[in-house]
């Protein structure tokens, strides 16, 4: 087992996520064994006490699923102010999600909320960007191969907008459940869904991770705010179950290999 998951440090337990200190053994139930949750805020305000890797110069990672040289999940940190990432190339697509800061390319800047996938034949230089990403690679970047590169244009979805969920394609799956999915290339290897829901009656997702948007969701019965983060501890698919508490709305989106 990779040692960022047996390290008490860097873990909070599913049932006590909001509660729960660095120092806290963690404690999940057996029904959410296979996934662990991160509040995002406390990664961007306490950073050192997760296991961050170097990844390139003045640029670190921390690996949520999966390992460097496979598909993974994992948050990328800007430990400067004009950080960057030299041109790589994307054989399968990439999902980046701002959790907090800027990220530039050549398409432009995505400021904090954004999230944008970058097709299979896509590839980038990062310059002047700064904080907090979570990110999604069906296949990891390579640095070698960038003559590969060819035209393309990433899809760029602003999560803090307040049409989002009338200005996209929301399909109603049942009675208080409406769904969205990004148009991703198939042979990306990735695909995302957009999930808002104002019922109780739980929607089943599967995929690798669930991140809540806006309001309060119930994830397995058990209650996340906005900001929080739930991932399986592999790249294998993991059925979620997803609802809102009474009275309440929730807009989540996940991500799936």
């Amino acid at each position: 087992m990779n040692s960022f998951w047996a390290s008490s440090m860097v873990m909070c337990g599913l049932a006590s996520v909001t509660a729960c200190s660095s120092t806290d053994e963690p404690s999940q139930p057996k029904e959410l064994a296979t996934a662990t949750a991160f509040n995002l805020d406390d990664v961007k305000t306490n950073p050192t006490t997760y296991e961050f890797m170097d990844f390139k110069p003045n640029v670190q990672k921390l690996i949520l699923a999966g390992a460097p040289e496979t598909e993974h999940i994992a948050i990328l940190w800007y430990t400067v102010p004009d950080g960057g990432v030299g041109l790589h190339y994307h054989a399968k697509t990439e999902s980046v999600y701002v959790i907090d800061g800027t990220q530039t390319d050549a398409k432009g800047t995505y400021p904090t909320g954004t999230v944008y996938f970058n097709p299979p034949g896509s590839g980038h230089q990062i310059t002047d960007s700064s904080g907090f990403f979570v990110l999604a690679y069906a296949a990891p970047p390579d640095f070698a191969n960038t003559d590969l590169i060819g035209s393309y244009e990433p899809i760029r979805i602003d999560t803090t907008d307040p049409d989002l969920t009338s200005e996209n394609p929301f399909e109603e799956q049942k009675t208080g459940v409406k769904t969205f999915a990004p148009p991703l290339a198939s042979e990306g290897g990735l695909s995302a869904e957009f999930i808002e829901t104002t019922s109780s009656d739980a929607y089943a997702f599967t995929g690798n991770y669930l991140l809540v948007l806006k309001g309060s969701c119930e994830i397995e019965g058990l209650p996340f705010a906005s900001g929080q983060l739930v991932v399986t501890k592999t790249v294998e698919l993991q059925s979620f179950k997803v609802a809102a508490p009474k009275a309440s709305s929730c807009l989540a989106m996940g991500v799936s290999f």
